[in-house]
């Protein structure tokens, strides 16, 4: 058998094999059972065709299901819902078509799943100010008869309700201003508009006055007929595969909007639009850019100018440390680099030939040099600076730094700094000039305090001796003689209390390696007795105050002239003083508050200064001035505030001794903590 006949065999027999399964499809399909389901016109759902054949979305549903359920159908027609029901309570058919999934008709078999759902919803021309459906009270309202439609009437008791036959019917009306509004169910009404080619003319008002599903109704008899559609539901009723099906028979919007390629569309033309405005934007940031870099490049060109005027020397080295670009000052300042810098020498050659020809000023060697040039490459190069004072040979100090500028550059300035240092050099010499003024003033001081201090102590003694002799005289001197010895003592005392002061201020620059820590409640007995207050006024003192590091002996004398000028500056018969201290920060802070006159605010600076004295209260007018230059020169300040109702409040700042850990932060936490003096 050759190659030929073998091919035609084999075609055949396949023909053969194709003719016999479609002959035994057709065998099977016509053994399939029979299910009689009814319909009624109700155009596009159901109705009969021209040819007398059952057609609309309806019919090609169930024969859809059908057929996936193993069925062949037959329809069987009917006048209208009631008569549905009612031939499927007698046995005369098996099926409905699509009912609202009302309890009346769940109750009347076995209801399927939803296959969709009526929206009665409400319709008015687009020229119509319509918005609500609370706006047609008393408005002509148009609808279809039927038993879906039908039970609108009860929801519109302010609408004049006019009932027609069919969609088509109510057009007309309603596009003549007949009537106001139509209401139907949504699919119905509107696949009419679209045949009709006035959908653009009519809009739904939302929402939708009611929903309802729809789904078959199976004769309650044939619970395997039930299951078997609601099987064919689940696989081949999904709304994707009955699109197609609703699109034939209802028909799509001509609503650009409403095309299913329409979304597509919009997100493409939304992304070119998006792209296109995000690409305008960026022109437009990058011009705004572009405009900001050159006038930032002629601010940089100014500050090189300026600089340049200023004699400051830049020059930039590139990542091979080799020189890429120098300012003028630097070819004014170095003229003898620039050859070198011309020839490509980096960094390290540069150094070692400034200091090696004397261009740089140093007493290093040569291997110390060296070092210097290769320790500043590597610290440049791990991102670290170098900082040094050149001098030249020219005389000049410039201050050099070098550092990493960017990621492949690196920069070396040179300020010349000479006139500041020999600012500086100049105060020094001022510095060590008036230190030594001050030493031989306070030596000169101590001497003239003491050579006074004898001579009034003798003159004291001697009118004490001239008293004593003539009260062992029994001799009355006249009163005004004896208004003079009066007058006299007290001057003494005075001229005394004057040199004494005057010896503590000249000596108030205490020794800071004399300080010693305690706390301030163990030395103001001590203080207090040598005060001598007047016995009227109160003194507070808060107990367990924190430790401070100071001179003792100076501390003692800077409280004593703090308290004796409260106490005697106090213009009340029966004053009080308040005596406290808190921790700030790594300082003491001892407030000393009065209830007195106080001190006007344009005088509580001046107050400090030597002899300055505001009230005719016997005084020097140096204990003041002698506490501030006390205080200072431990490190601390001393401050004079107004108290809260009456007086003042001097703050003293003093450095806080060791092992101040868990007292008082705060002056209000004092209350209810002192204790009375």
């Amino acid at each position: 058998m050759n190659l030929f006949l073998r091919r035609s065999l084999v075609g055949c027999l396949c023909l053969l094999l194709l003719l016999m399964g479609k002959a035994a499809m057709a065998e099977a399909l016509h053994e399939r059972p029979v299910l009689r389901a009814l319909y009624a016109d109700s155009v596009p759902y159901s109705f009969t065709g021209v040819d007398g054949n059952a057609q609309g979305y309806n019919i090609d549903v169930i024969r859809q299901l059908a057929e996936v359920a193993g069925y062949r159908v037959h329809f069987i027609p009917a006048e209208n819902p009631q008569q549905i029901l009612d031939l499927l309570e007698q046995g005369r058919a098996d099926l409905t078509p699509f009912l609202a999934l009302t309890p009346e008709h769940r109750a009347a078999g076995l209801a399927t799943s939803s296959l969709g759902e009526y929206a009665l919803s409400v319709y008015v021309r687009r020229d119509r100010k319509f918005e609500t459906i609370e706006a047609l009270a008393g408005m002509q309202v148009g609808v279809v008869l039927g038993e879906v439609t039908q039970t609108i009437v009860d929801r519109f008791p302010f609408a004049h309700i006019v009932q027609y036959n069919s969609s088509d019917e109510v057009l007309l009306p309603l596009m003549a201003g007949e009537i106001d509004a139509v209401v139907s169910v949504a699919e119905t009404f509107e696949a009419r508009l679209r045949t009709n080619f006035i959908e653009d003319k009519v809009r739904r008002l939302s929402p939708a006055l009611t929903t309802v599903p729809y789904g078959l109704i199976v004769r309650r008899d044939l619970p395997d007929l039930h299951a078997a559609l609601e099987g064919a539901i689940q696989t081949s009723a999904t709304p994707a595969a009955l699109m197609p099906m609703r699109a034939h028979w209802f028909g799509s919007s001509r609503s650009i909007t409403e095309h299913p390629w329409f979304s597509n569309v919009a997100l493409i033309v939304g992304g070119i639009g998006t792209a296109m405005v995000a690409l305008t934007i960026y022109a437009v940031r990058l011009r705004r850019r572009s405009v900001q870099l050159q006038v930032e490049n002629r601010e940089n060109q100014l500050l090189i100018d300026a600089f340049d005027k200023t004699r400051g020397a830049i020059i930039i080295f590139g990542s091979d440390m080799k020189g890429v670009h120098w300012n003028g000052g630097f070819e004014k300042r170095f003229p003898q680099i620039v050859p070198k810098l011309c020839e490509g020498a980096d960094i390290e050659t540069v150094v070692k030939y400034a200091y090696a020809n004397g261009i740089f000023q140093s007493e290093m060697s040569d291997q110390e040099i060296g070092d210097f040039a290769t320790q500043t490459v590597q610290r440049l190069r791990a991102g670290g600076t170098v900082q040094r004072i050149i001098e030249t040979q020219s005389g000049n100090t410039f201050d050099l730094s070098m550092f990493r500028l960017g990621r492949r550059h690196f920069a070396a300035i040179w300020v010349d700094v000479s006139v500041l240092y020999q600012q500086q050099a100049q105060i020094a010499r001022q510095s060590e000039e008036l230190a030594r003024k001050n030493q031989q003033l306070l030596a000169f001081s101590t001497m003239a305090a003491h050579d006074l201090k004898a001579p009034l102590m003798q003159q004291a003694t001697l009118i004490g001796f001239i008293l004593e002799d003539l009260s062992d005289a029994k001799i009355n001197l006249p009163s005004a003689a004896q208004s003079n010895f009066d007058t006299l003592t007290e001057v003494s005392h005075r001229m005394n209390t004057l040199v004494s002061d005057l010896l503590n201020y000249a000596r108030s620059d205490v020794d800071a390696s004399k300080a010693e820590s305690f706390v301030p409640n163990s030395r103001l007995d001590g203080i207090l007795a040598l005060s001598g207050i007047d016995p009227r006024i109160e003194l507070v003192i808060m107990p367990n105050m924190p430790k401070i590091l100071v001179e003792p002996n100076s501390f003692d004398l800077v409280m004593r002239n703090l308290i004796t000028n409260a106490a005697k500056h106090n213009d009340q018969l029966a004053g009080r003083i308040t005596i406290r201290a808190f921790k700030r920060d790594q300082s003491v802070v001892i407030e000393i508050e009065d209830d007195g006159p106080g001190v006007p605010e344009n005088h509580r600076t001046r107050i400090f200064e030597p002899f300055c004295r505001l009230t005719k209260v016997e005084g020097t007018g140096l204990g003041l001035a002698f506490v501030k230059k006390t205080v200072e020169s431990w490190g601390g300040e001393i401050n004079l505030n107004g108290a809260p109702v009456r007086g003042c409040v001097f703050e003293v700042s003093l450095p806080a001794g060791p092992d101040n850990i868990a007292f008082l932060t705060h002056p209000e936490a004092f209350t209810e903590r002192c204790c009375t003096t």
